[in-house]
């Protein structure tokens, strides 16, 4: 099965954590020259209105074709500014809640314009961090109701909803895969699903194969964000350095279930260079798509009839 890549064009500006700025900013012009450089990579995903306005259109547009390029996604800005700290779609502020739904609109007339299809809402403000700190089910109706105004505007562009488990708050209200899935049936759109993001998976302790199962019984696995980590935090690491057979397992169900979308690399390679760990991610998983072919499928299909994890083992040794 043939994938298609791209890379979060954000790698290629700053990168910094709460200590140190570890690549220095870049303009939009060199930030999208640069992820054209990385090896078989076709897309870019964007943070929007972060990484460019709605008056640079054109200039977009134009820098797209020039690196023959194409948008994946784009994830709405609902996490940068300090005003979204208590929250974006849930604020106890009407006028944020109000903006927050008034940005990502613009997002999806802006995804519209650049011929992409898929709009990431992550909520990583929207939660609590102390006991008795919010009305659960006031917060969870305000989650409905912003989402589902949000894809109202406009049914033909698709939702995504990203879950995580803690970080920026201790506690996300859309945590894990069971929560993404309720909220997004709640709604109850066609055009709202989830994007699943591995390393949120990996440290929900879930197993992302089993995630992309569920999220496709639904039809509501919308976009994949690839990315590893030690489940103990989301470290973004480059692709299959840590969980090599979490990731494997994820490849050969997204092929079982004929997965026709993105493989969004959402890593930071703060004290690497950005253009190899993008090459070395996009290699690894091509690695597993040919491990797949060389076990072969009907074996894998047979190892999962027979439950048998001795056999299994065996079979997944053979690979080496």
């Amino acid at each position: 099965m043939v994938f298609r890549y791209s890379v979060g064009l954000w790698l290629f500006g700053q990168l910094s954590d709460r200590f140190t700025v570890y690549h220095q900013s870049k303009s939009l012009e060199e930030k999208i020259a640069e992820a054209a450089k990385v090896k078989n990579n076709q897309g870019l995903e964007t943070v929007y209105p972060a990484e460019f306005k709605n008056t640079q259109l054109d200039l977009v547009k134009n820098l797209l074709k020039q690196h023959k390029l194409q948008f994946s996604g784009i994830i709405v800005d609902l996490f940068t500014d300090p005003k979204w700290m208590n929250g974006t779609l849930t604020s106890k502020d009407e006028k944020i809640r109000r903006q927050a739904v008034d940005i990502s609109v613009q997002t999806v007339d802006i995804a519209r314009e650049l011929d992409c299809n898929i709009v990431t809402l992550w909520l990583g403000h929207d939660g609590f961090d102390y006991p008795f700190q919010v009305d659960y089910s006031k917060k969870w109706d305000l989650l409905v109701d912003g989402i589902r105004e949000i894809a109202s505007h406009n049914t033909s562009v698709k939702i995504g909803v990203e879950y995580k488990l803690k970080e920026p708050r201790t506690h996300i209200l859309v945590g894990t895969v069971g929560k993404a899935l309720l909220l997004v049936n709640d709604i109850d759109m066609k055009n709202v699903g989830v994007t699943i993001d591995i390393g949120h998976a990996l440290y929900s302790y879930e197993s992302p194969a089993e995630s992309i199962c569920l999220l496709n019984r639904y039809n509501k696995l919308f976009h994949v964000h690839f990315n590893d980590n030690y489940r103990d935090w989301d470290h973004d690491m480059i692709v299959g350095s840590v969980n090599l057979w979490d990731t494997l397992e994820a490849i050969y169900w997204l092929r079982r279930i004929r997965y026709d979308g993105w493989l969004a690399l959402d890593i930071y390679p703060y004290r690497e260079n950005v253009q190899k760990a993008c090459e070395r991610s996009i290699e690894n998983l091509e690695l597993m798509n040919r491990l797949i072919d060389k076990i072969g499928v009907e074996w894998l299909d047979k190892c999962i009839q027979s439950e048998d994890a001795t056999e299994i083992v065996e079979i997944l040794r053979k690979v080496f």
